[in-house]
This record gives structure tokens, C-alpha cells and sequence, in this order.
């Protein structure tokens, strides 16, 4: 009886041993291969895309070679999408957003729009390679994104790319506005209306979005060569009509030599 109560005890602790072991062992080979694939997930995501960051924008762009035409035509702005309600959360992430996106086809690119603290702003721009996606995503994303409770809504993006700069000191005449803005961040286009009488209105054009954003911000940090009253802001086409019948003085497109009145002949 002692010698099979001693058996006994000896086989229960010998399993509990072989239990505790394999069940670490278990544990430890599970975390071995989450951690294998997290990494090969990473170095896919790294494989397809590049990530930069620039002043407020973190940009995820993919690495493919595109046609030149496509390339150029995303790079205007075709098929954009606007991310808004993104959440201040570790979870909504730039990387979880393209890696949801991309479900439904290849990313162009995603600008991520953070403060100062690297928190998100709120917003984001999103394309996809393939532009005519964009109505497709208007209807899965908004859906998979309320499923993975990221609550992220999607819209077309307005793609604005027009800045209005008004109250320049009349010291400035519309030549020396055209040197100077050209200094601060290259344009496109530049039209400017005679609204009154040696009072002008400048509408800046950029390439896409991103550009104005970017101009926008800079010619904000400047604006006091202007004068003191002078002022920047994103253009509305309805605004034409606060300015009256104003006289197109000048409409340039930087780079293309089209110019409906010479600068020169701006004073």
C-alpha cells in the first residue's frame, strides 16, 4: 500500500512537472512564431511602401514604378479620398489604416495629418493606385472600419488647391507679388483681379493639395512682407462674387509660358 501511494505520488508529480514544462515550452513557441510574423508582416508592409515624415504630415507612399501619365494624374489629386474622425488612439495608426485600406486594392498614398505632439489632427488624405477604386471604397471602408470599431468616416475629397491672398500693402505692385510668392513656395497658376481701383486679389495654384497645404503654411509664416493687414486663405470660387466684377488681370501658369497679361504689364 505505502509503496503504490508512493508510486502514485511520484507519477502525479512527474506529470505536473511534464505539464508545467510543455505548457511554458507551449507559450514560448507560440510567442516565437507571433513575433516571426509580426516581423514578416513588417517587412512586407516595408517591401510595398516607404514611410517619410514632413513638418505635420506623416506620408505612406508605395514603392511601386507607375506609368509616367498615372503618376502624374495621382499626383494631381485623381481618386483622393478624405479620412476624417480619426481617433487620438495607439490603434489608429497610419500603418492600420493602409493596411486596411490595401484590403480592397494597392495604396498610393495616405498623408496623415499630426499636431505638434505627433497626435493625429483628425484627418487624412488616402488614394489608391488604381483610381477608379475610389467609389468602391466609399462604400467597404466606412464599413470595415466600423468593424474594427475605428469609427473612421470616408468622403471624397474636395482636392483644393487654390489660396487667396488679399489686403496687400499697395506698395506691391501685382509684378513684385509674383516675384515674391514665387520665393516663398513655387505655384502652378497665378490669376489676379483688379477688384478697385489699384486694389488686387492674387489666386495661387498648386499642383495638388499637398502642395497648397504646405504653401499655405509657409506663405502663413511670412505673410508680414505683405503688410500688416495682409492675409492668406484656401480660395472658394463663390468668394469671386464678394469681389464685384473685378477685371482678370493676369492669369500665368508658371512653367508652361501661358500668359493671358505679362506680368510686366502689371505696373
Amino acid at each position: 500500500m505505502t509503496n503504490d501511494l508512493a508510486t502514485s505520488v511520484f507519477q502525479s508529480t512527474i506529470s505536473a512537472i511534464w505539464s508545467h514544462w510543455f505548457s511554458h515550452a507551449f507559450c514560448a513557441r507560440v510567442a516565437w512564431i507571433s513575433i516571426f510574423f509580426f516581423f514578416l508582416i513588417k517587412m512586407d508592409f516595408e517591401n510595398l511602401y516607404r514611410t517619410s515624415q514632413v513638418n505635420g504630415t506623416i506620408y505612406i507612399t508605395t514603392r511601386k514604378e507607375l506609368d509616367k501619365d498615372l503618376k502624374s494624374s495621382l499626383e494631381e489629386g485623381a481618386g483622393e479620398l478624405f479620412l476624417t474622425a480619426i481617433r487620438q488612439n495607439p490603434h489608429c495608426t497610419p500603418e492600420k489604416i493602409v493596411e486596411v485600406a490595401s484590403e480592397l486594392g494597392e495604396i498610393y498614398a495616405l498623408r496623415f495629418k499630426i499636431d505638434f505632439s505627433g497626435q493625429s489632427r483628425g484627418y487624412a488624405y488616402l488614394q489608391y493606385v488604381n483610381e477608379a477604386l475610389k467609389e468602391a471604397a466609399l462604400e467597404y471602408l466606412p464599413r470595415r472600419f466600423s468593424q474594427l470599431n475605428l469609427q473612421i468616416r470616408v468622403l471624397t475629397s474636395n482636392n483644393n488647391r487654390e489660396l487667396l491672398l488679399n489686403r496687400v500693402h499697395k506698395s506691391f505692385s501685382p509684378w513684385q507679388v509674383y516675384q515674391e510668392m514665387r520665393k516663398i513656395y513655387p505655384f502652378a497658376i497665378l490669376r489676379v483681379y483688379e477688384f478697385r481701383y489699384d486694389e488686387f486679389i492674387y489666386i495661387f495654384g498648386y499642383r495638388n493639395n499637398d502642395a497648397a497645404a504646405n504653401a499655405h503654411q509657409s506663405i502663413r509664416n511670412t505673410i508680414r512682407r505683405f503688410g500688416g493687414r495682409a492675409h492668406i486663405s484656401w480660395f472658394k470660387s463663390e468668394e469671386l462674387s464678394k469681389w464685384g466684377q473685378g477685371k482678370l488681370l493676369l492669369l500665368s501658369k508658371i512653367g508652361q509660358g501661358k500668359h493671358t497679361a505679362g506680368p510686366k504689364h502689371c505696373k
